[in-house]
């Protein structure tokens, strides 16, 4: 066959240092030779996880309008259209997708001519299997790449570091366990999920959490603040934009859900999304498609939503401030974060938790908690839940002692269950007695064996 030659042992030491995004890759081959797509056809499908083939750039451009690919593999010299009139064609009305363009001649203008027109590789002829695999191993790294540091980038912008927040939810309160059993339960299906809970009650956690627990969890995890977004940013983050090709004064831009296709959005404060944004958000939604700025072509949603709030959504579409149809979409799932305040049975187990983590960072060993103080950490609020304990574990770390937490309630914390009214009454009347149990007991009119079997239950 003129152009082709193969070699099974070079191709097999290649296809080891790409083996996992080859596995993953969905390549389209666009040649007009039949036994060029043949033998392109045959030397991918083993290793790719999709591979089709094209005769011509019009049904090429066909297949584009409906499936995503990875890598275009291109032929340049066809009778219709060469494939780098097509490639440029295709960047302008939305090509997302590398393309290593087939090419007879070596010469310095096509070279030119295939950047130019944004191919990632060329391959001259004739070439061998393993050089076939051998640049589509490197687009496809370099592509792993560039949504890496994409995903990186929206982080750092934002102030995040959720690389220290890829821990469980810490706990062995009933109250925490049910969390868990909701999350793992949410992550055996792709529907969308809205996490409610305070500030600083874990819900970034959470949505790591169960994440990592779907089917999902070797794709993306993408993070993006609601709140503060206007229109057009927030089209631009979630959809990316093409570049002018006319001009060069726009560069392209990846949006947040092409980097997680295959993985998980999670869009914070949701709630405070102005109409507009949530406009954009329940068409999304209820389309499953979008289309990035300056491009002719949409694309299908393949990522899963994970919504956080900090009030019931049910309660801003009640006072008119959120969308119902766009609750309804976002609301498939449920999971709900108790305040710590409501399972301070958990806060001893998150100060060890802390403490060590803090310590293999900080090269710092964690001070101890007496008796004393830890009547007053189980008898404090947390009006700013986990992230405020965490704080002030840290802190004492850094001043070599723990210190008495504030406990003035924040009028915003919503109402108390009973058990925590009754639990913060009797640490507060045991603080005032200086730990004697019976004077506690004499005082708040109960058995003593009511206050031992209360304060085991709270780990005192």
């Amino acid at each position: 066959m003129t152009g082709i030659a193969t070699d099974t042992n070079a191709m097999s030491a290649l296809t080891e240092e790409f083996d996992q995004d080859l596995a993953q890759a969905r390549v389209l081959v666009v040649d007009d030779e039949p036994g060029m797509r043949n033998f392109l056809v045959k030397a991918l499908r083993d290793h790719c996880a999709k591979v089709e083939a094209c005769a011509d750039t019009a049904e090429a451009s066909s297949k584009l309008d409906q499936e995503v690919y990875d890598v275009i593999i291109l032929d340049n010299i066809m009778p219709k259209q060469t494939g780098l009139d097509w490639l440029t064609e295709q960047k302008r009305i939305g090509l997302f997708a590398d393309a290593i363009l087939i090419t007879a001649f070596a010469d310095l203008e096509t070279a030119i001519a295939a950047i130019r027109a944004g191919a990632s590789d060329f391959l001259l002829k004739p070439f061998r299997s393993n050089q076939v695999l051998n640049a589509l191993g490197h687009s496809l790294a370099r592509s792993r790449l560039r949504r890496q540091n994409s995903i990186l980038r929206y982080e750092l912008e934002a102030g995040k570091d959720l690389l220290r927040h890829r821990d469980a939810l810490i706990g062995s309160s009933d109250v925490i366990q049910d969390v868990r059993n909701a999350i793992s339960r949410a992550a055996k299906t792709p529907a969308h999920v809205v996490i409610r809970g305070e500030p600083g009650s874990g819900k970034q956690i959470a949505a790591r959490m169960l994440h990592s627990l779907s089917a999902q969890a070797d794709k993306p995890f993408v993070w993006l603040q609601a709140f503060g977004m206007t229109e057009d940013t927030f089209q631009a983050r979630l959809f990316g934009r093409v570049e002018d090709f006319s001009n060069g004064s726009v560069m392209g831009e990846d949006g947040i859900l092409i980097n997680a296709a295959g993985g998980t959005v999670f869009l914070e404060d949701v709630e405070m999304l102005t109409p507009a944004c949530q406009n954009i958000l329940t068409e999304l939604l209820s389309t499953g498609r979008f289309r990035p700025l300056g491009a002719e072509r949409s694309l299908r949603l393949d990522a899963r939503v994970i919504a956080s709030t900090t009030r019931p959504l049910q309660q801003a579409v009640e006072e008119g401030s959120f969308r119902a149809d766009l609750y309804y979409l976002l609301n498939v799932g449920a999971i709900n974060l108790a305040p710590l305040r409501e399972r301070s049975e958990d806060v001893m187990e998150l100060i060890t938790f802390f403490g060590e983590k803090l310590s293999q960072q900080m090269g710092v060993k964690p001070p101890s908690l007496d008796p004393a103080m830890r009547r007053r950490f189980l008898a404090h609020s947390w009006p700013g839940n986990v992230m405020e304990l965490r704080n002030t574990v840290e802190r004492a770390m850094i001043v070599g002692r723990f210190q008495s937490p504030s406990d003035q309630r924040d009028e915003n914390v919503e109402t108390e269950t009973l058990a925590a009214v009754e639990q913060r009454h009797i640490l507060s009347v045991l603080e005032a007695c200086g730990g004697n149990r019976a004077e506690a007991a004499r005082r708040l009119g109960v058995a003593r064996k009511t206050i031992d079997r209360k304060c085991q239950s709270w780990g005192l």
